[in-house]
């Protein structure tokens, strides 16, 4: 039987299993025929509801409310304005917002001097680095512990990564007795110097013994054995090791909310935890093992996948074989696109081509499979390996052609997928380090896995680090052949990777948001699914046909999309937006994401509130952005404000929602898009983010919603010109009155500048030259004017494409010699 983790079915077999067994769900093997079934259990007290209320509803029956009092009491006579939200489970603040001058910075308030702060931690500074950044944040963190609420010896390491000039992230997990807490943490946003959020997430009083009562070899046995014992094709990834697990004391349940006493809803398991794969399939499972009773609490799949999706795969969106299809939707093969970052053959500095797929040749034959700077191909239907004794290669390729066909030439593994692939998981990657050029995970190398012999299926890995798509067949495409899916998949490579490597709760609303910001286009994955009967219908093109989102309950139809869902509540039957209570609770079966649903399912009003937030919000009054302008906002803030994410927002089905907490995705979100160091008196562009937001009842009504800050800033755009050259385009653009810098912004491709731009440059002055461009094709630009702080820009230029020149004695690369396919 086929894996079908990602299939709306699988989490229906979930809900079942737990009715029928109690305390461990199991849903249909993960595994290839002729090994040991592997069945999926988890313990239901491991899924815990959420909340955050604000402090004064719950400060009667807090242990540390007499802190509480004198605090907000000294804040209010100083006049500077507080919020403080409370987790009712555990009695921890979630959140404190207001502006706490902390590192050198011009943030409200704030005198902090580098001498003041070296002194403080008693080192002198010359710079202002992570390591004196994390140390700062901890003093701050343990000088407030009594009133988070936590326990100091149990604050773990801090991890401090700065975002941009401006914002930095710090984050540190709960540890008890040099065991770490799952989940449990406590984060900072530090913006223009001053802490604007903090809080702790799934914190609570941990007592429980340190010292296991099995040993981890017995741990090992008990957890293979629900798969009929170790096999020799097991690899273990990663030893067991020891956690302290949260778990939701039964007793105090009130349907999936929490009725009991403020703080005493966590509860604490030692276990260990091991990780392994087995071979002929991708499943990466996590054991946990109850380290003194030697109960099996856990074994899941760890795979971030997509559900099951695709028919036909080429260039440069979907592969429905009609460009342009419905929605501005491209599904033909285009012909004659770079291959970034790819292998030349040759020594450094020419060992790879450019972003435009350039590199500088002299002589000797070029030979590339694909093994790129930042991605590498591996392809079971064969090697990619094409050569040209005139430097020149072009790999070719044909409308049409799946799977293992290729042009004739350029080796077995010379596909659709291949060619595909690695275009546009470059071409994300190459946005993504446009905002986040300090990410280590950027710079690295990632294995990319196509044509798997299995279907209807792709993940990311987080134990190989590698992105892993199927051949077509049962319906669906092949799916290393959807930009869709590969934006969606490299998102989730990302979440594990970002800032603070913090993976977000439900990751997949992280890899749509990924995948929207960069296509700009709804429907996630489309061409997915081949025609076929469907209770939604088919497609308008009738290359597919729509998706039933909802997992149980009333069918929840999108319109036309062929992919996997679709973020515009606007293309839904019914076409509301989407919040916890009428969709994620009553819609999604049980599972591991928001609200304690089904991850894809349960992520639907945070990926509805972003696509909002770009096609709704920033473009009304009084933003009135276009477009552009709308999706560079909205993607800044996604790369720039993810990394600390934990819930994307709170929630208890049957009680309430919210995204009040420090670690959700709305504070997040608003800490990137803070001008001044200080949240309560708002943000540049609050006002859209927060009604982005609370139409899908996940933002916060504290602070207020205020749009305001930039006062002083660059408020026109730059006028632009471009004028093309030999494999360079030279920019121009008029100055921009109270401007400190300019963003200049490039796409290529067939939506020109309706796509996710790179950031190329970040400079001063007015003139820019492009050198990374090809003879030939066309380029898209733009540029934005920056004030003195990154969160003040104007609106991006109008778009101007141009395409480098031909010039007499350059050749473009028409002649071709390929060698033959390397064993």
């Amino acid at each position: 039987m086929t894996r079908q983790s990602f299939h709306h079915a699988t989490m229906l077999h979930l809900v079942l299993a737990v009715l029928a067994a109690g305390a461990l769900a199991a849903i249909e093997p993960k595994v290839a025929a002729g090994l040991p079934a592997l069945a999926e259990f988890s313990a239901p007290e491991l899924y815990l509801s959420s909340a955050n209320v604000p402090v004064g509803e719950v400060i009667e029956a807090l242990p540390n409310r007499e802190a509480w009092r004198s605090y907000l009491a000294e804040r209010a006579a100083q006049g500077a304005a507080i919020q403080v939200f409370i987790d009712p489970r555990s009695g921890v603040a979630t959140n404190v917002l207001g502006a706490f001058p902390l590192l050198p910075g011009d943030g409200v308030g704030n005198r902090v001097t580098l001498e003041e702060l070296g002194a403080l931690l008693g080192r002198k500074l010359a710079i202002l680095d992570a390591d004196s950044v994390a140390a700062a944040t901890r003093q701050f963190l343990l000088t407030r512990a009594a009133l988070l609420g936590i326990d100091p010896l149990e604050l773990g390491p801090v991890t401090a990564a700065r975002v941009d000039d401006r914002l930095w992230q710090a984050s540190a997990a709960q540890s008890v007795g040099g065991v770490e807490v799952r989940h449990a943490r406590v984060v900072a946003a530090i913006v223009h110097g001053n802490v604007v959020t903090f809080g702790a997430e799934a914190w609570g009083p941990v007592r429980v013994d340190t010292s296991p009562s099995i040993p981890s070899e017995e741990a090992l046995r008990i957890g293979f054995a629900v798969a009929g014992g170790r096999s020799a094709q097991d690899v273990l990834l990663r030893q067991p090791h020891l956690e302290i697990v949260p778990v939701a004391p039964p007793e105090f349940q009130a349907g999936e909310g929490y009725a009991g006493p403020v703080g005493a809803g966590y509860r604490h398991r030692l276990v260990w935890a091991f990780t392994f794969q087995r071979a002929a399939e991708l499943a990466t499972w996590e054991v946990r093992v109850d380290a003194q009773s030697g109960e099996l609490l856990a074994v899941e799949d760890a795979n971030q996948y997509v559900q099951r999706t695709i028919t036909g795969a080429v260039y440069p969106e979907t592969s429905t074989e009609i460009c342009p299809g419905p929605a501005g939707h491209c599904g033909t093969m285009q012909s004659g696109w770079p291959m970034p970052f790819a292998d030349t053959g040759f020594a450094a500095p020419d060992n790879y081509t450019n972003s435009a797929g350039v590199f500088d040749w002299t002589s000797g034959t070029a030979t590339t499979t694909l093994t790129g700077k930042y991605f590498d191909i591996y392809d079971t239907c064969g090697t990619v390996s094409a050569s040209s004794a005139t430097g020149n290669i072009a790999l070719g390729g044909s409308n049409g052609h799946h799977d293992c066909t290729t042009p004739g030439a350029g080796g077995a593994g010379n596909n659709a997928a291949a060619r595909s692939t690695f275009y546009e998981l470059n071409r994300i990657a190459e946005q993504g380090r446009g905002w986040l050029p300090n990410n280590t995970w950027l710079q690295s190398s990632v294995p990319v896995n196509i044509n798997i012999n299995d279907i209807c299926n792709a993940l990311w890995s987080p134990g190989g680090q590698s992105i892993n798509f199927y051949r077509s067949g049962g319906g669906c495409s092949n799916t290393g052949e959807l930009a869709g899916v590969f934006d969606h998949e490299w998102g989730h490579g990302l979440d594990d990777n970002d800032a603070l490597g913090t993976l977000s709760s439900s990751s997949e609303a992280y890899a749509d948001i990924a995948m929207l910001y960069r296509l700009q286009t709804s429907c996630i994955g489309y061409g997915i699914f081949q025609p076929a009967a469907n209770t939604c219908g088919l497609t308008l093109d009738g290359t597919g046909r729509n998706a039933n989102e909802a997992l149980t309950g009333p069918a929840h139809c999108d319109t036309d999309c062929s992919g996997v869902r679709d973020a515009d509540w606007a293309k839904h039957v019914p076409n509301s937006p989407d919040t916890p209570a009428n969709f994620s609770c009553p819609s999604c079966t049980a599972g591991s994401g928001p609200c304690g649903r089904q991850i894809h399912c349960a992520a639907a009003p945070a990926r509805q509130a972003a696509w909002d937030l770009v096609t709704r919000d920033l473009t009304a009054p009084p933003f009135n952005l276009d477009s552009q302008s709308a999706f560079l906002v909205g993607a800044k803030l996604f790369y720039q404000g993810s990394g600390s994410i934990g819930a994307w927002h709170a929630c208890t089905c049957g009680s309430g929602s919210d995204g009040c907490g420090a670690t959700n995705g709305y504070m997040q979100w608003l800490a990137a898009d803070d001008d001044n160091g200080d949240l309560s008196d708002g943000t540049p562009h609050m006002g859209a983010i927060h009604a982005a937001f609370d139409r899908h009842a996940i933002a916060c009504t504290t602070p207020a919603p205020t749009s305001s800050g930039c006062a002083g800033g660059p408020a026109a755009a730059p006028t632009l010109d471009v004028s093309p050259g030999n494999f360079q385009n030279q920019l121009a653009w008029t100055a921009v009155p109270n401007a400190s810098r300019y963003w200049v912004l490039r796409t290529d491709g067939h939506a020109g500048c309706d796509s996710g731009k790179t950031r190329i440059a970040d400079i001063t002055g007015t003139t820019y030259t492009d050198s990374e461009v090809a003879n030939g094709r066309t380029y898209s630009y733009n540029v934005v004017a920056q004030g003195t702080s990154s969160a003040c820009y104007s609106q991006v230029s109008a778009c101007v494409s141009t395409t480098a020149l031909f010039l007499d004695g350059f050749d473009t690369g028409s002649t071709l010699q390929w060698s033959a396919v390397v064993p």
